[in-house]
């Protein structure tokens, strides 16, 4: 099971001081962010396929195009290799498992192009993608909101690296492994493995 920000697979499990507007209220109802994820991430073992079998030439220019903020953290060997990790974490109901930047910022990517189709598709396609949403357009930045740690990846090499460590706690910017992303280091076989938690990741509220 991955750890988000909020509970992804008990939807009922929300901070009751966090005040929701019509519109938020309207978005929890109608979207199931389990199953997004999951239909997001197994569509995109199509997406990489598709990518590996454009010719060689084009794969940078492509990678850029597809992965705007994790395609210099890796190539698509690395991206099948997280692919193939978050889909086991998710649907592995015995064992609570973190993430890091690397993790992140590659969900980013992958949650951000998919919304972008889905909203831009008919009704016929968004329904046979996400029916639970019947229809409707999906607010990915609410979903990055309620679900995403932070989103220091979104930063330069310039910006993050400029502020101090203070800064950066601060900023709530403390996901493991966020200077190699942001500063384009490829990960190491350990580096992209899901950390196993012995507790559980969320607040009891009675």
């Amino acid at each position: 099971m991955l750890i988000f920000r909020n509970n992804i697979y008990d939807q009922q499990e929300v901070n009751p001081n966090r005040h929701l507007s019509c519109s938020d209220i309207e978005g929890r109802k109608i979207s199931n962010p389990y199953n997004f994820l999951s239909v997001a991430l197994t569509e995109e073992f199509d997406v990489i396929s598709f990518l590996q079998r454009q010719p060689t030439e084009y794969w940078a220019q492509d990678s850029k195009k597809f992965y705007p903020r994790s395609h210099k953290m890796g190539n698509y060997s690395t991206f099948i290799d997280i692919l193939n990790i978050l889909i086991d974490g998710l649907e592995n109901r015995k064992t609570w498992q973190t993430m890091n930047t690397y993790h992140f910022c590659f969900l980013y990517d992958v949650l951000v192009r998919f919304s972008f189709n889905y909203n831009h598709d008919n009704k016929k396609g968004r329904l046979e993608s996400l029916p639970e949403l019947k229809g409707k357009p999906f607010r990915i930045e609410m979903f990055i909101k309620d679900y995403f740690f932070n989103t220091v990846f979104l930063l330069n090499e310039d910006q993050y690296n400029s502020l101090t460590r203070p800064e950066k706690i601060k900023l709530g910017y403390d996901c493991p492994l966020q200077f190699a992303v942001i500063n384009g280091l490829f990960p190491t076989n350990y580096e992209i493995k899901l950390q196993p938690s012995s507790n559980y990741p969320y607040s009891i509220y009675v």
